[in-house]
């Protein structure tokens, strides 16, 4: 899996919403479908406040057609306790309920994961218990004193690469009683998180991220019929979605609404940062093994003329920056500045696109005027659609000293399962599809984005690299002077040789 340029420098694509707040809200998550009466019913408890966690991810078409349970290992592990560590109502930008659910209460999402974790109990005879904390913190703290009580580790991608490269992580690779090749695993997530033959951080159908958290534009049909701007659906149907296309109908709808000559907050934007489109159409790999070795690509002929054609195009793109609208505004009914932003922004006819994921359709079910969802554009007509996932999505690990890794395998594997056989539908099906998105095209849409995600591996591991994250815009920037562009290539390429050697080096 080649590393992809759009993919890492995510922030461009998520409009200064997941990212921002990434570093700005380190204990942030967003609630979703709330329903705040609890009934107790069923054996599983979390420790601390009874409600689940953060984020999620997921890629295959298909949910698992056997009956339940039949192709699994067959355990009984007299009572122990399941405990996976997670944010919980800590968060408040981008909570997801995929962990824990106290009771069943008629909610699709909490009533999914209440039946999973409790069919993964009855199973093996465990007790799935949910931890509310600051998971990559409070894991670092508890395996440094040798007190590892609990089995799975749910948290931002990026924060749990420091601990794996310290090696506090299995390998999931090497644990017995997983199907990596199982749809439930995201096979595709399988390889683009492996590294060096090895997989410290992971992903799979336990959570919804590969959906959620899968970039995607926002825009807004009022604007266009106004305008007289055609749907991106048509653009994607004649399979000429291409950032061209976007550009042109960017230029249209931007407006100086109080014609005071000064583009500010009262006036309407295309909606995409003009260097966002150029780190688009510029995306190509950033790595490739040769000869087995990881190789940093510094730059293609290709990318420096795609750079050259929209330099000045992307330079005359209109932008301001969202974070404004939420400064001198009343956002007490807002869970946070971002999300007011980004409402205040797209949702109140300010913008005709918005960059940012699929989750974010939770933050515009009152939004006055209908949008629509298209795919991130390509380069060219007849290109594959490539969606990245950000960084920050939270993934899994599993501490290396782990108690009992047969039972956390077996446990994992069938909750994965039962998560992709009545999780997805849940939120794919009920939630997204029948609760927020209304025009049926978007359906469509919908898949498109889903199967065209990609994982890549250095999106974590090398996220807060000095070089090889800001490679390509150090080359853009540095006028292409032949000398610096072997300085920075041959910088970030110490820096991946440091990490793979490091990968290779854990016992």
């Amino acid at each position: 899996m080649l590393k992809k340029f759009l993919a890492l420098l995510l922030a461009g694509i998520f409009c200064l919403s997941t990212l921002t707040a990434c570093f700005e809200d380190v204990d942030s998550g967003y609630e979703e479908d709330d329903d705040d009466e609890k009934k107790e019913n069923g054996t599983g408890t979390d420790k601390t406040t009874g409600t689940l966690a953060e984020s999620e991810l997921a890629n295959g078409d298909s949910y698992p057609d056997e009956p339940s349970g039949s192709q699994f290992e067959s355990g009984d592990f007299g009572g122990k306790e399941f405990n996976i560590l997670h944010y919980g109502d800590m968060a408040t930008d981008f909570h997801d309920r995929y962990i824990w659910s106290e009771s069943f209460t008629g909610d699709a999402i909490g009533d999914a994961v209440k039946e999973r974790n409790q069919l993964v109990e009855d199973k093996y005879n465990v007790v799935v218990t949910a931890e509310e904390c600051s998971p990559a913190a409070e894991a670092n703290a508890r395996i440094q004193a040798g007190q590892v009580d609990f089995n799975l580790i749910y948290e931002w991608g990026i924060r749990q690469t420091g601990l794996a490269l310290d090696g506090m992580f299995c390998d999931v690779h090497e644990l017995d009683y997983v199907n990596l090749d199982k749809s439930y695993w995201v096979p595709n997530a399988v390889e683009g998180y492996t590294v060096a033959d090895r997989m410290f951080v992971f992903t799979n159908m336990i959570s919804m991220n590969s959906i959620s958290w899968a970039g995607c534009y926002f825009f807004n049909k009022n604007l266009m019929d106004e305008y007289d701007i055609t749907y991106p659906y048509e653009d994607i149907a004649a399979g000429n979605w291409t950032y061209d296309v976007l550009l042109d109908k960017m230029s249209k709808a931007e407006r100086d609404v109080n014609d005071d000559g000064v583009m500010g907050l009262e006036d309407v934007y295309g909606g995409i940062d003009g260097e966002n489109i150029l780190m688009g159409v510029c995306d190509e790999p950033m790595w490739e093994t040769v000869g087995g070795e990881y190789k940093v690509i510094t730059y293609t002929e290709s990318m420096i003329a795609a750079y050259n054609k929209y330099k000045a195009k992307c330079d005359n793109v209109e932008s301001v920056d969202i974070m404004e609208y939420a400064y001198d505004a009343d956002i007490s009914k807002f869970p946070s500045h971002f999300i007011a932003a980004r409402f205040l922004y797209f949702g109140e006819d300010h913008a005709l696109f918005l960059s940012g994921a699929l989750d974010m359709t939770k933050e515009f079910t009152e939004m006055k005027s209908d949008y629509g969802i298209v795919p991130v554009p390509v380069k060219s007509a007849g290109d594959d659609f490539v969606t990245g996932v950000d960084g920050c999505a939270p993934m899994f690990s599993i501490p290396a000293s782990v108690a009992d890794p047969d039972m956390t395998a077996m446990v994992l594997d069938y909750m994965a399962y039962e998560s992709e056989r009545l999780l997805l539908p849940a939120y794919y099906e009920t939630v997204i599809q029948n609760k927020r998105v209304q025009d049926t095209r978007d359906f469509a849409m919908l898949d498109i984005i889903r199967d065209s995600v990609r994982y890549d591996w250095a999106d974590i591991y090398m996220w807060s690299s000095l070089n090889y994250s800001s490679l390509r815009s150090k080359i853009f920037t540095g006028s292409l002077v032949p000398s610096m562009i072997q300085k920075y290539g041959e910088q970030a390429q110490q820096e991946m040789d440091d990490v793979i050697d490091t990968i290779k080096s854990i016992g």
